[in-house]
């Protein structure tokens, strides 16, 4: 892409980004805010890096238009965004990405069990417990097998599957009783409190406070998020739209597994893809409103589901996706054109938020639309 410089009489909007980097792998790097940043700045607009990890963060973004941060669930990363980001959104008035409707359910399963259904969307049939004695007796009626999840977590570790009314009400007590990170049967095993205690019995001799370490992951307790098991589905359909484009490849499972997220085993083969988990996925991101959203799609039968969402994504894979789809018209009977040709997501990004910026600042337009001719 072209720089577009700065355009005289045209003005130049400040946008406040947050560092990002999950992998520093040469062949699988993703970091959004470096592409983010040169996107921004060949626009015309200019970049100020804040660090939402320090107490004056609403200092820094002083005279700051806009705001960009790919937080994600581990680091402690939630605990901030899911206070910083509305404050920004909505009290500041800063154009935010991701804002309030694209992200405040990430990462949280149960809020999803709520949302989906209610806007319409297919789902699994799913049932949230915050009350245990009710949990347990619904656990001696329900058919089986069912999965079990955690609100929170990413790669398939927080979601197994439970066969009988006996197992489901071990794990209703467990997350009832005690603060959990992981679905992890070995946490509970007895040697692992062994380790535990014989840590906590040297801490007392060696005259330390006993601590317990801090992951950044957020401990679970005082639910039990059951989901009906959908057998027959050896992959998943992820599909990610960003505004006008969608980008999917399948996942396929474990060996001997029923889980296909964090699996690794992928085809971005575009004649294999189903066009109705395309569908699916503009339906869910017109519907919801998402400046972003990948959509983990499951087969019901005949019917289209999907398993969960989630406004980010794992960058590289995505650009790995040899072409993408435009939707002309609405998601149901709109055509769909495949576009050859890779992509980065933030190319798709920057090109939804750089929209968002002109229609909010009008003097700013030209800049963006030169970017977005580029994109």
């Amino acid at each position: 892409m072209e720089a577009a410089g700065n355009i005289p009489g045209r003005r130049s909007l400040c946008i406040a980004i947050q560092q990002d980097a999950y992998s520093l792998d040469p062949e699988k790097y993703d970091a959004s805010s470096p592409r983010w940043a040169e996107l921004l700045e060949k626009s015309g607009h200019q970049v100020k890096w804040v660090n939402v990890r320090h107490a004056d963060i609403l200092d820094q973004i002083q005279g700051c238009h806009g705001f960009m941060w790919r937080w994600g669930h581990f680091q402690g990363m939630g605990r901030i965004a899911r206070r910083l980001l509305p404050v920004l959104e909505r009290e500041l008035g800063l154009l935010v990405y991701p804002d309030q409707n694209t992200c405040w359910h990430y990462d949280d399963k149960v809020a999803q069990a709520y949302l989906l259904p209610a806007a319409g969307l297919p789902v699994p049939r799913t049932w949230a417990w915050f009350d245990p004695t009710a949990a347990r007796d619904w656990a001696g009626q329900a058919s089986y097998p069912l999965v079990l999840k955690l609100s929170g977590g990413a790669g398939s570790t927080n979601v197994r599957l439970v066969r009988t009314a006996d197992e489901a009400r071990l794990w209703i007590d467990r997350l009832f009783s005690r603060r959990v990170v992981t679905l992890a049967e070995e946490q509970f095993q007895p040697m692992a409190w062994k380790r535990r205690f014989r840590a906590a019995i040297r801490a007392l001799r060696d005259g330390v406070e006993p601590v317990l370490g801090d992951d950044g992951f957020e401990p679970q307790s005082g639910y039990a998020l059951f989901q009906e098991f959908l057998p027959d589905n050896t992959f998943d359909t992820r599909v990610t739209v960003v505004g006008k484009r969608a980008f999917a490849f399948r996942r396929f499972n474990r060996p001997n597994d029923f889980r296909a997220s964090g699996s690794g085993n992928v085809s971005t083969d575009p004649k294999q893809i189903d066009p109705e988990f395309i569908r699916l996925a503009f339906q869910s991101a017109k519907v919801l409103g998402t400046q972003s959203c990948a959509m983990d799609g499951l087969r019901r039968g005949h019917e289209r589901v999907i398993g969960e969402i989630s406004y980010t994504y794992i960058s590289w894979i995505v650009h790995a996706c040899p072409g993408h789809w435009e939707l002309e018209g609405d998601p149901e009977s709109g055509r769909l054109e495949w576009v050859p040709g890779q992509m980065w997501p933030e190319e798709a990004q920057m090109d939804v938020f750089l929209r968002q910026l002109a229609a909010r600042w009008p003097d700013a337009e030209a800049q963006s639309k030169k970017l977005q001719a580029d994109v």
